[in-house]
């Protein structure tokens, strides 16, 4: 008998972990956001898109902190 505890399915099948947050490049954040990828380096450039970073040539996104901002932004209307 092993030591360790076995993973059950339910802790292999979140959808909170880092990596399923995620999102890679601009083509990938766009439709999270309803933008067409051009318009997600236009509002990344002029810092409107919380929790997206530039890594190297790729813009990294969060979709917790993106889906954040957009409910604060469609809550106050700013």
């Amino acid at each position: 008998m092993s030591e360790h505890p076995t993973q059950t399915t339910a802790a292999t099948d979140n959808d909170e972990s880092v990596a399923d947050d995620k999102l890679r490049g601009a083509e990938a954040i766009g439709p999270e956001i309803d933008e067409p990828p051009w318009r997600v380096y236009y509002l990344w450039s002029k810092g409107r898109l919380p929790g997206v970073y530039k890594d190297g040539r790729d813009l990294i996104g969060s979709k917790s902190a993106l889906r954040r901002a957009h409910r604060n932004r469609a809550r106050t209307g700013k």
